[in-house]
């Protein structure tokens, strides 16, 4: 009787046995199937994204001076590289589908510089072009625009109402010390405000009816806001607005007149932080560590 009933034991064993094997089997087809399936999409959209940098490429080639191109990131892989001959390419970026968290730091710092880089090159140009345009106005060789004139006046705060206060004023802020503020108030691109706001330099809302968005915490009992712009494009052109016409930074542009030496200029800037002594040490070494000054001579390819 004792070996009856071991014996069905055994035959209930290898039944449940060649179940479970039949189950694991099953398991193993189906992950191997979604494995494969998934390898599959992966390669798809990198061959995608391969194309579209191709197409990228192309159309970056084909544009005529002055004019650039917007692209709206889907990949960091889209980044186009700066080549080492100090050329870039005259693209602006948004970064709405993608970020730099995650990135180890020597990456971190080398997709930051690529999308920055550019768009900052952009902005300086775009008030370059209006500052030529003042230029031959003040020459004679083109004629006054009363109305734009006004308007212009009224938005870099020039109470003279003179137009070559207001040329000196639009002069653009040097490259490296544009990238030097873009990396403190946003950590490398990863602040939250960077990331949902565009904001890249931490420039604070005081206008209730403009977007923006609120601060991590709040200051002595009052909540605080920062701007929220569409693009990191109206970001730098707001921060290069903000540098021409506060008062804070009047000594900022007197100097910015005779010499563009970061090392003249950024201890100006000690009113843009709470920290100012502080703030202007970590300006300068951000500067130096990252030989940031190698930018303000890049050119467009």
């Amino acid at each position: 009787m004792g070996i009856k009933l071991f014996l069905l034991y055994l035959v209930v064993v290898i039944i449940n046995f060649s179940q479970v094997e039949e189950i694991n089997k099953d398991e193993l087809s189906k992950n191997k199937a979604v494995l494969k399936n998934t390898e599959f999409k992966k390669i798809e959209e990198e061959k995608i994204l391969a194309e579209r940098n191709i197409q990228i490429r192309l159309e970056i080639k084909k544009m005529v001076k002055g004019t650039h191109k917007e692209i709206d990131l889907l990949h960091l892989s889209e980044v186009q590289p700066i080549p080492g001959e100090k050329s870039v390419p005259r693209v602006v970026y948004s970064m709405d589908n993608v970020s730099l968290r995650g990135l180890n730091i020597p990456k971190k710092k080398q997709k930051f510089f690529e999308i920055m880089v550019p768009t900052a090159m952009v902005v300086v140009e775009e008030i370059e072009e209006t500052r030529k345009g003042l230029k031959l106005i003040m020459e004679g060789k083109r004629e006054r625009d009363e109305e734009y004139l006004s308007k212009m006046y009224i938005k870099y705060r020039v109470k003279e109402k003179d137009i070559e206060v207001l040329y000196h004023k639009l002069k653009p802020v040097p490259i490296s010390i544009l990238l030097s503020q873009a990396i403190l108030e946003s950590g490398w691109g990863t602040s939250r405000i960077f990331e949902k706001g565009n904001n890249i330099f931490g420039v604070w809302s005081v206008d209730p009816t403009e977007p923006r968005i609120k601060a991590g915490e709040a200051r002595v009992n009052k909540q605080v806001y920062l701007r929220s712009y569409p693009t990191l494009k109206e970001s730098m052109a707001d921060y290069m607005k903000l540098l021409a016409r506060h008062r804070a930074y009047s000594e900022f542009r007197e100097k910015l007149q005779v010499t563009e030496d970061y090392k003249i200029l950024v201890p100006k800037l000690d009113k843009y932080s709470e920290m100012e002594e502080v703030y202007i040490n970590r300006l300068l070494a951000t500067i130096e560590h990252n030989k940031l000054y190698q930018y303000d001579r890049y050119e467009f390819e």
